[in-house]
């Protein structure tokens, strides 16, 4: 890609984040897959800016959850933050405003382009490079859009989707859903897991997260998925 192409992509993300970094690197570190990095000789990805920008966006979206909803308990609290804060959703978001596309990836990626994964990682940087580029603040202004983004999904009474499986299951006489850790890959600042979800011997479905609990649940999702819940 031109560097003048990817300025316009750079250029239209932060329109539509509504902040413009005052240091650009920032934003171009964190849009550096490792694999592009290792393959242009250059030590600079987003692998560290990712480490930071996760642990920024679970503390500014726990900020903005808690005084928005001063009623909620703990409990409920969690279970919005884990219904926004997760693969998927990070992933939707850096489609809308077109993180995907300007993700630097290394030749052997580029054909498929970057999975959901590198996309939602990409997302977590972005946070991480936006609190290092403008404080605190600015991070948090980020997450508010974050959050306004997926404003209807949120609901403290909504069932998570392991609760939901399992309930489905027993209500099927199926018995209770099974999750086992199959696989992790990573470096130890940025693992990512694999887990299976089954019933008996039978293999219901399997997914990646960023961490294990993250992963259950995207398990859980894609088996309620396949038996149509």
């Amino acid at each position: 890609m031109k560097n003048s192409d990817r300025e316009k992509l750079t250029d239209a993300i932060q329109k539509k984040i509504g902040y413009s970094f005052r240091n650009k690197d920032l934003l171009t570190e964190a849009l550096t897959h490792s694999s592009y990095a290792n393959e242009s000789g250059s030590s600079s990805h987003n692998e560290r800016i990712e480490y930071l920008g996760d642990a920024v966006l679970e503390l500014t979206v726990s900020d903005l959850l808690y005084n928005k909803y001063k009623d909620l308990d703990e409990g409920q609290l969690t279970r919005i933050r884990s219904q926004i804060v997760c693969e998927k959703k990070l992933y939707e978001w850096a489609l809308a405003v077109g993180l995907r596309d300007a993700i630097r990836l290394g030749k052997s990626l580029i054909k498929k382009g970057p999975t959901s994964a590198i996309a939602a990682d990409a997302a977590e940087s972005l946070f991480g490079a936006v609190f290092l580029d403008g404080g605190y603040n600015a991070a948090l202004a980020l997450a508010k859009a974050y959050l306004d983004f997926h404003g209807d999904e949120l609901s403290p009474d909504r069932q998570d989707s392991k609760t939901m499986l399992q309930e489905t299951l027993q209500a099927m006489g199926m018995g209770v859903p099974y999750y086992r850790t199959v696989e992790r890959t990573g470096p130890d600042h940025s693992l990512r897991f694999k887990v299976e979800v089954t019933i008996g011997d039978d293999l219901l479905a399997e997914a990646w997260g960023n961490t294990i609990k993250e992963a259950e649940f995207e398990a859980a999702g894609t088996a309620l998925e396949k038996i149509g819940k």
